[in-house]
């Protein structure tokens, strides 16, 4: 049965030997075993933290199919509330001339800073190999899970930035003919450099806006575009009422995010009821099950009955890996998501 949870120190070995099959060019990815080791406890610490208001805390998850972990998912909390993070946004503005008696509208490209703390979901990756069976929606939705059990832990307005396009061999249009002319680094330096903290952007890159129309017709045609393996992941938040909020990625021109944590339709949707474990039953529900202890979060998807407003049914199978007995309560969702 497949379970998604948050890491524990254990997972060291395994969570390395899943990086290594990321490649390049994910930002808030670990890139080695240090970085790995330095993110578990950063976990750990967070879960365990007593005050319920979000300090730049990461929870980072872990998706385990059979005790093997087959993927990594996180959430990080607080950006920006040191430094204001760094964008670009595409605004449209308005040209005119009472001499020539025109008007016409541009959009323009501009340094953006965002100054209001907010939590990012990042960090998702599912190995190669175990892709499909709904994998991916539930390592992605078992963080909007935790924002529902937690509320308080996780700012108002929660962001996800989205992958930019690159080409079948990873070049990236948007560094290559635009980005890159304000660094004195590669694509790869420059992005492990920008991890959660990308302030010193502002330094190089001017603050003038760039008309659209005078960038090259490569860079215009993926400004805001998602990489191709970005997609499911775009559409899967957009039904979670993730909206574009014309933000764009300085690096690799991808587009980001945001929506207020209180209007996630399964964080709305979610309620606490109470577990009956069964020897042998016939179930007529299917969808999220929770476990949300944040010292043994634990989330499925799994058949159940839904008994009452207060109560389910579960299969003795479902409760062991949850690990919850008899009479514990969970979370569920009142609404198919």
């Amino acid at each position: 049965m497949q379970v998604v949870r948050l890491v524990k120190t254990s997972d060291l070995q395994q969570v390395t030997k899943l990086i290594k099959k990321t490649g390049m060019g994910m930002t808030t990815m670990p890139k080695n075993k240090k970085e790995v080791q330095e993110r578990i406890e950063w976990s750990i610490a967070s879960a365990n933290k007593k005050s319920a208001n979000p300090n730049k805390e990461t929870y980072l998850f872990v998706l385990e199919n059979d005790k093997k972990i087959i993927g990594i998912s996180a959430i990080y909390t607080s950006i920006s509330k040191d430094k204001p993070s760094v964008f670009f946004k595409l605004k449209t503005i308005k040209l005119s001339s009472a001499a020539y008696n025109f008007e016409k509208e541009a959009e323009t490209l501009q340094l953006y800073l965002l100054h209001k703390p907010y939590s990012e979901l990042g960090t998702i990756f599912i190995d190669p190999a175990s892709r499909g069976r709904g994998r991916g929606s539930l390592l992605s939705f078992a963080r909007l899970q935790l924002i529902a059990s937690h509320q308080a832990r996780f700012d108002k307005k929660i962001l996800v930035e989205i992958r930019g396009w690159k080409d079948k061999n990873g070049k990236s249009y948007f560094w290559d003919s635009f980005s890159k002319a304000f660094f004195n680094l590669d694509f790869f330096s420059i992005d492990r450099l920008s991890y959660i903290d990308n302030h010193f952007i502002t330094e190089s890159v001017p603050k003038f806006p760039f008309m659209v129309e005078l960038l090259s017709r490569r860079v215009q045609k993926v400004l805001g575009k998602p990489h191709p393996n970005a997609m499911p992941a775009l559409s899967m938040l957009s039904k979670q009422g993730f909206k574009s909020n014309g933000l764009i990625d300085i690096l690799d021109g991808g587009p980001c995010m945001e929506v207020l944590a209180k209007n996630i339709p399964i964080v709305k949707s979610s309620i606490k009821v109470k577990v009956d474990v069964k020897r042998s039953v016939n179930f007529s529900n299917y969808g999220f099950i929770i476990n949300f202890s944040l010292n043994n979060y634990r989330v499925v998807r799994e058949n159940y009955n839904l008994i009452n407003s207060n109560t389910i049914e579960i299969s003795q199978k479902t409760a062991k890996v949850l690990e919850i007995s008899s009479g514990d309560e969970v979370r569920i969702n009142i609404e198919n998501v």
